[in-house]
């Protein structure tokens, strides 16, 4: 019989009416990832949206948030459904266009409170369903509920691991991405995404450098590694920290020189999986090429131009094993390339 590795999310549910969802909000008992939000117009039609399924009786679909160790919930919704409540709520927008109440066409809050106190305390009374995420469950399975579950962009899923791994992780990012200010123009104009993106990056050098090891083949997946990634950039000291920040400054900057004598698409699939990809072997390949004597924009020729290990690399799960492969690989032949430049200078 096949092992069982026995992987799971501790979650339970609660069913919590309105009025106290509020409250826990404005005691920041309840709080929201820090990212890009729709517009007005959007908002609006959500908030009514909700309200008026909130008044028909609809069972809304299940919110999952993740307990933090302060004890309070940090709210994983995509589409921020409960957040434009809450702020619906507290008066910053009205309702409208609703098809089955059209005498509520254009109320706040406060005018349905005056109007239509029914209504009113039919929404703070419903309750919605809360699956909550144990604060024991290793923080990188409560990310991996964006990939079940959410379907997160980066942007968000940047914005949810800044709530749930603090903010010295995130100063760094910020920092990273700062730090670029007038170069890296290829990256997404979402700080969050280019956080991500920085991440991706780190994430690629620490597992070639062996800092990052895959332990068993349940915990060598992307989540588990960016966990890893950003719990061993809270473990520098400064002097490392701006290693690192000068390190990608330099490589970006080089990167950059290339791809525009190249003609080389770095903004293919921009703020997307391929472009981490690609962003994350083509950095390190610049580092590499420094190690070993090679010069830099020849490495990134040869690399660049093998649509061999591409193909593997836009094709392979993102796993420690795989990145250790295709690391070994571009070592293997910048290695090659710094040999064949020491001895024919070509």
């Amino acid at each position: 019989m096949g092992s069982f590795s026995e992987n799971h999310i501790d979650s339970y549910e609660r069913k919590v009416p309105v009025y106290q969802i509020h409250r826990l909000c404005q005691e920041g008992r309840i709080v929201f990832p820090s990212v890009p939000l729709a517009g007005k117009q959007k908002r609006t039609e959500r908030i009514s949206e909700t309200v008026e399924a909130i008044l028909l009786g609809i069972t809304l679909p299940v919110i999952y948030v993740s307990e933090r160790q302060n004890g309070s919930l940090l709210v994983l919704e995509s589409g921020d459904r409960l957040r434009y409540l809450i702020e619906f709520l507290e008066g910053r927008y009205p309702v409208m266009g609703l098809e089955f109440y059209p005498e509520m066409d254009g109320c706040a809050i406060a005018h349905l409170e005056a109007r239509f106190p029914r209504a009113v305390s039919l929404l703070y009374d419903y309750k919605i369903c809360l699956q909550i995420i144990e604060y024991t469950t290793p923080r990188y399975m409560h990310m991996q509920v964006g990939n079940y579950i959410e379907k997160w962009s980066f942007a968000r899923e940047q914005g949810i691991r800044n709530g749930l791994y603090g903010e010295e992780a995130e100063r760094f990012l910020s920092l990273l991405v700062w730090n670029l200010r007038g170069t890296a123009d290829f990256l997404s104009r979402w700080k969050l995404n280019r956080q991500y993106m920085m991440l991706r990056i780190l994430m690629c050098r620490f597992v070639f450098e062996g800092v990052l090891r895959g332990m068993r083949e349940k915990h060598t997946g992307l989540q588990f590694l960016l966990e890893q990634t950003t719990e061993y950039i809270g473990r520098q000291n400064t002097s490392s920290k701006m290693q690192l920040v000068s390190d990608i400054r330099a490589a970006t900057e080089e990167l950059m020189r290339w791809a525009g004598e190249r003609g080389f698409n770095l903004s293919g699939e921009k703020g997307k999986e391929w472009q981490a990809r690609t962003l994350g072997y083509l950095y390190n390949v610049i580092w590499m090429c420094r190690e070993k004597g090679c010069p830099v924009q020849h490495g990134l020729d040869r690399i660049a131009a093998d649509e061999q290990l591409w193909n593997e690399i836009s094709t392979d799960k993102v796993s420690f094993a795989n990145i250790r492969r295709h690391g070994c690989e571009i070592e293997r032949r910048l290695g090659q390339s710094a040999e064949l430049y020491k001895n024919t200078g070509l």
